[in-house]
């Protein structure tokens, strides 16, 4: 369990028995009896298992122009559930408001603040680039403390963990502006409000292999030419890379895995002892091919695109790192792989629970999302090859190829969470 989830357990318990302990930064007990002790497991167990149900209801419609009824003193003022506003109708309440504050994944939110601040004066934005693990507990300790400082959070919900800890817990909100995810697939909708999608993406060098891909179905990973030759980051060091692994092994790809493995060998997949399904038997069998694990993206990116390898590995990086080409010199080429490349990774919004600018946040929502107006200079900086618009009226940047003819799996924010945890511990036992 991760300290965020043992925040919101210890949270979630605390409301309830009065008698326990207040919890640390680390969600453990500081002082508490034998019996009390048991009683918070207990109620903590409970309350992390309704969390599946409370994230579901959180979402529902309950009334038109709406998705939920709203409790609270800030949610009844923020109209955060409101989804029939206007930009025109939040810049008037939003340049009351005056400002609105960002904490963002991506370097290049700053493009947007400075396009926002032109179209919208009077209300001013700005923001903070900041890595994913300290994003979330920075606001957590923040809004624990009742501070209010980011109005937005720009951040991925790879795993699982904020649909079913920080919103159910609210501290976050999935804004839903009608108008613009009426373009939006539900796909994509249903646990987030979604801005733009990545992909961890299979590479290879194509100065190396000008006649394409040497690499068409997942399981040639596994062969014995390969083994030393597949390049990734280490899955227990990246909460993402960890997420996307575990994408493999949940819903229907396992059986996708089973038939695209009887295609290529002609014969039924034989599962090792400890493997539960075919995504953790194509685990076990690339660990046996001892990948290289990279300290980053960019270092799997150079070892995998450098000019002048006679014999380059082939392996896997974010897909934003294929618009370094140009200027690194790499001759990276991505490909589609059957029968999957895995999970996306989307990029999401959300609003901070009891933030003081509701409304500019919601008013910067709606603009990186793209507005309605044909004004997409908010949206823009996101539009870069290795990144694909959620919008079916938003080109792809020139050159992409269409997400569509990527066999991308289902992210089940869910089932991932369920599952995440098993998976690591399959894998720190593959060594």
């Amino acid at each position: 369990m991760n300290k965020f989830k043992k925040f919101f357990t210890c949270a979630l318990a605390g409301t309830m028995i009065l008698s326990l302990a207040s919890c640390g930064s680390s969600g453990s007990s500081t002082a508490a009896t034998a019996d009390t002790a048991a009683a918070s497991t207990s109620v903590a167990a409970e309350a992390e298992a309704g969390a599946e149900s409370t994230a579901a209801e959180s979402a529902a419609p309950a009334a038109e122009g709406t998705y939920a009824t709203p409790e609270t003193e800030w949610e009844i003022a923020s109209g955060i559930y409101n989804t029939e506003e206007t930009d025109e109708e939040l810049y008037e309440l939003a340049k009351e408001e005056g400002s609105v504050t960002i904490y963002s994944i991506s370097s290049r939110t700053p493009k947007v603040i400075e396009a926002f601040n032109e179209k919208y004066p009077g209300v001013v934005a700005e923001s903070y680039d900041i890595k994913t693990n300290e994003l979330l507990e920075k606001v957590s300790r923040e809004h624990e403390a009742g501070q209010h400082v980011a109005d937005v959070v720009h951040v991925k919900d790879e795993d699982g963990t904020i649909w079913n800890e920080y919103i159910p817990n609210k501290v976050f909100y999935n804004y839903k502006p009608a108008d613009i995810l009426s373009h939006i697939d539900d796909a994509y909708t249903a646990t987030q409000t979604p801005l733009y999608i990545e992909m961890t993406q299979f590479f290879y060098n194509t100065e190396a292999y000008p006649d394409g891909s040497p690499i068409t179905n997942i399981w040639q990973l596994t062969d014995p030419e390969w083994n030393g030759r597949i390049v990734m980051q280490n899955p227990l060091d990246n909460t993402s890379w960890n997420a996307w692994v575990t994408g493999f092994t949940i819903g229907d790809v396992p059986a996708q895995l089973e038939a695209a493995y009887k295609e290529l060998y002609g014969e039924d997949l034989v599962l090792s002892a400890g493997c539960e399904n075919a995504g953790y038997e194509l685990w076990k069998r690339i660990y046996d091919n001892k990948p290289i694990f990279a300290a980053s993206s960019d270092e799997c990116a150079e070892a995998i695109g450098a000019k002048g390898q006679e014999n380059p590995p082939v392996g896997f990086s974010a897909s934003s790192k294929i618009r370094k080409n140009k200027d690194n010199d790499w001759v990276l080429g991505a490909s589609n792989l059957y029968p999957t490349v895995g999970i996306p990774a989307v990029n999401t919004l959300y609003v901070v629970e009891g933030c003081e600018h509701p409304n500019a946040a919601k008013l910067l929502i709606r603009f990186m999302m793209g507005g309605v107006d044909g004004d997409l200079s908010g949206y823009e900086p996101f539009n870069t090859l290795g990144g694909w618009p959620v919008r079916d009226d938003i080109d792809p940047a020139e050159g992409s190829t269409p997400l569509s003819e990527y066999n991308v799996a289902t992210a089940d924010a869910e089932e991932l969470y369920m599952n995440v945890q098993n998976v690591r511990d399959f894998l720190t036992m593959l060594g």
